[in-house]
């Protein structure tokens, strides 16, 4: 059990022990929240009270405003899902690459439009009814819920389950085969309670092994181009479209994954950069005659397949070229497998991958696109032909459309800032609908009218609202987090600094924009942390609450500088492009522009900057030690990559191009080779079963750092993969942390 660390005094300053040991300082919010198709309820998970990392199925039901727990985690009669070692590979894997690290409850989907839910839990899939009600008082343990009824096999594990959209089928994937089997619904079908809904299983593929597998997206589509599907149903629910990955063109390559138990050298086929890709197929099986047909497969010029969308007129695929430079869009008739090409989008650098693909009532297709630098919206007809809509300046999701308009998050004066906008499909105009200052992110029920608004700023913690999108009635106010006297975070609350934001012009006249957050008690001047990240897909400079990371450091004596570089994300194609084959290069040199914000800060002591990044972060903490060490001091690297050669294909070739085409680029961007004018202290961090940025990573630095007797230290954690979520590893990580700046700095 998790020691609980206990309330202390105000005058004591944050520390890790606070900060990670359960149950935490933040109310935890719901997440994943849904509107019911009917609109009757919203639908979340929620962390339970005994156990901070378990979720829970809730409900908001809109009639009578009340919560109530709708399942528990418990209730299913073998969860074994908070034992780790109970998940097969595939579990593990999926639960790394979508940075799951919570236990329970962790996916949960509408069955239908029935407002019938169903829950994936321990490799099972079971399904909840609108009517299955969890005791709404939780202190009566005399009251019981109803069992949600087993859809799946209980002899055997199961994961990536999907609905049909009727909800009368479910799909699933098994030792790498892909299966369809039926699904019970209606008051007149539902057997008693104890019954299990399990029909005859239709074994779909009969080909997995080692290599290959079906109905699964591969390592590179969820890490790097974030597709975490596998298959998907056609809206007729005839077709079931799915991917078959073979791995065997990926060369074997071995890593030594430790942990505290000892040691096990792992088989992997890692797609290095500049070597063979997983060989990815698409398929489509006929459920009417057992049909299964080859729709695409991978050619020298079309390599990568980025998305799939079913829709009602058609199957719509992107896929792209090696270089991720050129995405087209192309479409087939369910009968058919000759693909049209409706849409190209080219790029002198890369095309970002969306999942803005929306299918009008009128069978045109809406999509976007950042041909002229920031993303657009824009409809496409079955022709090819194009009509641009008026938006935001700057598009970052699109959420849905009606007959109308489209709707849309993004922002229009400050990147900072996001919103929900309401943009007309005649073209003509665009209303901004969230209005406060600061980070919205918005969930809708397009054809109930209503969204739910996730909102904050660096005034104000979380609130969730629940609005209407066509009246002005008040909003339903779903969750507040408010620091009073019960928070958690009421002890320290007194010392929370507010941080200022601000924007400086980089060379070529572009504006970034900073986050300053500086020391909670100001005593004559202060040492700097400049907590960055600085690569492309990521953006750290937000109006919101922010983190209570950085709290921690501000209550520790230290400012903290936060800068957006280019190449950060949500900023469009031309703010990302110096980036290009030059990776390790304009990101330093925009973090040292970034420190004149310190120069014109009184309590900044321009002698004592230390930097601090993970994955992406760690590469630019090394990269800037060692270009740049008059300006830093000292460094903390977790999980940096070393050298661009042994990352992946995906990732590093979007960005740096082929290595046989890019040698100087590959040799500027790599750390090794700037090893030599590292002087500052260094503490270098990495998990020993990281299976995304390899541990190889920081042993080849290490090697090089011992060959020039330049001193350095170093904390290696057992069975920690990338993200290093672990509650042991994060209180221990950040107390060295720490330690190393109240020494260095």
């Amino acid at each position: 059990m998790t020691k609980v660390t206990p309330a202390i005094a105000a005058t004591e300053s944050l520390t890790p022990e606070n900060l990670f040991a359960a149950p935490g300082l933040r109310i935890q919010p719901p997440t994943q929240m849904r509107i019911a198709p009917s609109g009757k309820f919203v639908a979340y998970l929620k962390a339970s009270v005994q156990s901070p990392l378990q979720m829970d199925l809730w409900r908001y039901d809109i009639g009578p405003q009340a919560h109530s727990l709708w399942v528990t985690a418990a209730t299913f009669e073998s969860n074994d899902a908070s034992d780790v070692t109970a998940l097969t590979d595939v579990e593990r894997a999926e639960r790394e690459r979508k940075r799951q690290f919570t236990f329970g409850i962790t996916e949960y989907s509408w069955l239908g439009q029935n407002d019938q839910a169903i829950v994936s839990i321990d490799g099972q899939a079971y399904l909840v009814d609108a009517e299955t009600n969890a005791r709404t008082d939780l202190k009566n343990e005399a009251k019981t819920e109803q069992a949600p009824r087993l859809l799946s096999n209980a002899s055997h594990r199961q994961s990536a389950y999907k609905a049909s959209p009727s909800g009368t089928k479910i799909s699933f994937v098994r030792n790498g085969d892909l299966y369809i089997q039926e699904a019970l619904l209606g008051s007149s079908q539902r057997p008693n309670k104890d019954s299990r809904l399990v029909d005859a299983e239709l074994r779909v593929t009969h080909d997995a092994s080692d290599t290959v597998s079906n109905g699964l997206a591969d390592f590179l589509a969820a890490e790097e181009m974030h597709r975490f599907d596998g298959h998907w149903w056609s809206p007729c629910e005839q077709y079931l479209f799915y991917c078959k990955v073979d791995d065997t063109p990926v060369a074997v390559s071995y890593r030594l994954e430790i942990d505290a138990g000892g040691s096990e050298n792992v088989k992997q086929r890692y797609p290095y950069t500049g070597q063979a890709n997983p060989h990815v197929c698409l398929y489509r099986y006929d459920l009417s005659g057992a049909k299964t047909t080859l729709l695409w497969q991978p050619t020298e010029s079309e390599v990568y397949l980025a998305r799939i969308n079913p829709l009602q007129t058609g199957l719509y695929i992107q896929v792209q070229d090696r270089l991720q430079q050129t995405l087209w869009l192309k479409k087939t008739a369910y009968t058919e497998h000759e693909w049209l090409t409706l849409f190209t989008d080219k790029s002198a650098t890369w095309v970002n991958l969306t999942d803005d693909l929306r299918q009008l009532n009128d069978g045109r297709i809406l999509f976007s696109t950042e041909a002229g630098g920031c993303r657009k919206a824009f409809i496409l007809d079955s022709y090819g032909n194009t009509t641009a809509l008026t938006g935001p300046q700057h598009i970052n999701q699109v959420l849905g459309v009606n007959d109308t308009h489209a709707f849309v998050c993004g922002w229009d004066l400050r990147p900072i800032e996001n919103h929900l906008f309401c943009v007309s499909l005649n073209g003509d105009h665009c209303h901004q609908i969230t209005q406060e200052p600061g980070w919205h992110e918005n969930v809708l029920n397009i054809d109930k009218g209503l969204y739910l608004d996730r909102f904050s700023n660096e005034h104000h913690p979380l609130n969730i609202d629940l609005l209407s999108l066509e009246s002005k009635q008040a909003p339903a106010r779903l969750f507040s987090e408010k620091i009073d006297n019960d928070h958690p975070y009421k002890p320290f609350h007194a010392r929370h600094v507010t941080s200022t934001f601000g924007e400086i012009q980089a060379e070529d006249g572009q504006s970034m924009f900073y986050r300053l957050t500086p020391p909670a008690d100001i005593t004559g001047t202060h040492p700097t942390i400049v907590y960055v990240y600085g690569g492309p897909g990521a953006q750290k400079v937000r109006q919101e609450w922010g983190s209570l990371l950085v709290q921690m450091f501000s209550q520790q004596g230290y400012g903290i500088l936060e800068l957006d570089n280019r190449g950060s994300t949500n900023r469009g194609r031309f703010f990302e492009a110096p980036l290009y084959r030059s990776m390790g290069c304009p990101e330093v040199y925009d973090q040292v522009l970034g420190l004149g914000v310190l120069a014109a800060t009184p309590w900044a002591d321009l002698s004592r900057v230390g930097m601090f990044g993970h994955s992406y972060g760690g590469f630019m903490t090394l990269m800037s030690l060692c270009k740049a060490p008059e300006h830093f001091k000292a460094g903390v690297a977790v999980a940096p990559v070393s050298d661009w050669a042994i990352y992946d294909t995906h990732y590093t070739e979007r960005y740096m191009g082929l290595p046989d085409d890019n040698v100087e680029g590959y040799k500027e961007g790599n750390v090794l080779t700037h090893v030599d004018k590292l002087s500052g202290p260094l503490l270098l961090i990495h998990g020993m079963a990281d299976d995304n940025v390899l541990f190889t990573h920081s042993t080849m630095l290490m090697s090089e750092l011992q060959k020039r007797n330049k001193a350095f230290e170093l904390m290696t954690y057992p069975g920690a993969k990338h993200s290093m979520q672990e509650i042991h590893v994060s209180i221990h990580r950040f107390n060295l942390i720490l330690d190393f700046f109240n020494r260095k700095l």
